[in-house]
């Protein structure tokens, strides 16, 4: 198995603290791996075992020098930058700071002290395919992610890093994340616990998106690290779409009493799943020639996300409190 291939292995996995971060350092820890999780606070590791946490801020050249030199690891997972299409409209700067300098500084890092050690680079559906130019960006962070995903092929191209590219569709899973099912479970169980909130909009509930679940994506992070081809794009994803109103109703049929919604406008625009579809070519790569399948379903992985948001309002899966 690819896993087996990390055991013992050094893996320094950046965004450690974030959402699929720590789905991620769970995984490779029980792996065996020797997992360097890297956030830009030590304490917001604190409490994860079984890993060597590091603080170092990814846009400060320097300093993400001196981590590769002094850890020098034996593969690079890299899953830190920013991921707000709304606010990088208000903070564009910073965005590429985050999603595309990062990554140039962490390969240089990479080229100069371990030139040989695998490197997967977390991008993202929303980036824009090439033949259309960087003009039809809907957004900063798609124009950021567009960069980030020709700076780790083109390190790869220009310098023979192996690089690897990943691109995730929507992860979901129990965790904190600011994606759109965990933030309808939390206002659910929010709900039944008896808070005041403001009521949940959705934005149509006809827009669909391809979901999987975050444990799948770290496998098949896994399997890239030891199985993927240098220089090609990797998509992950479940294959299959779901809209927002059908993620609501299972949601919404798990509750414990009528929950109020507001449903937004009865017209959806085009998922970025829609406008990427079609992707193809010598450097895109299948992750299922690599042994990669899916096993965790989208029904389950709604029940992680409740049970996940109940437990975080001090509630049972009856729920009451």
């Amino acid at each position: 198995m690819a896993t087996n291939k990390l055991t013992g292995k050094k893996l320094l996995i950046t965004g450690a603290a974030g959402f699929t971060g720590r789905h991620a350092c769970e995984y490779f820890a029980k792996q065996g791996c020797d997992v360097v999780a890297v956030a830009r606070h030590v304490s917001a590791l604190e409490d994860m075992p079984g890993i060597k946490p590091w603080g170092c801020q990814l846009d400060h050249q320097t300093r993400v020098e001196e981590m590769i030199r002094d850890t020098r690891p034996d593969y690079v997972l890299h899953l830190a930058g920013k991921n707000s299409a709304s606010e990088s409209w208000h903070k564009p700067a910073s965005y590429m700071e985050s999603n595309v300098m990062a990554s140039v500084y962490l390969l240089e890092a990479m080229r100069k002290h371990r030139p040989d050690a695998g490197i997967v680079i977390a991008g993202s559906r929303l980036s824009i395919d090439p033949a259309k130019g960087a003009a039809a960006a809907p957004h900063p962070y798609s124009l950021s992610k567009t960069f980030g995903s020709w700076v780790a092929t083109a390190w790869h191209a220009m310098y023979g890093l192996p690089v690897i590219l990943a691109e995730p569709s929507n992860l979901i899973g129990p965790g904190e994340s600011a994606g759109f099912c965990t933030l309808l479970a939390g206002y659910v169980a929010g709900c039944e616990q008896g808070k005041s909130l403001p009521v949940f909009r959705i934005s149509s509930r006809h827009e669909s998106r391809d979901f999987l679940d975050v444990r799948d994506a770290v496998a098949a992070y896994a399997v890239l690290l030891t199985e993927g081809t240098s220089g090609r794009t990797y998509p992950i994803s479940s294959g299959s779409e779901h809209t927002l109103g059908e993620i609501a109703a299972k949601l919404l049929a798990e509750a414990k009493f009528d929950v109020p919604m507001d449903w937004g406008p009865e017209s959806a625009p085009l998922s970025a799943d829609a406008l990427n579809k079609g992707r193809s070519g010598d450097q895109v790569g299948s992750l299922d020639t690599l042994g990669w399948q899916q096993r965790i379903s989208f029904e389950q992985s709604l029940s992680d996300i409740m049970e996940y948001a109940r437990r975080k309002a001090g509630m049972d899966d009856t729920g009451r409190p």
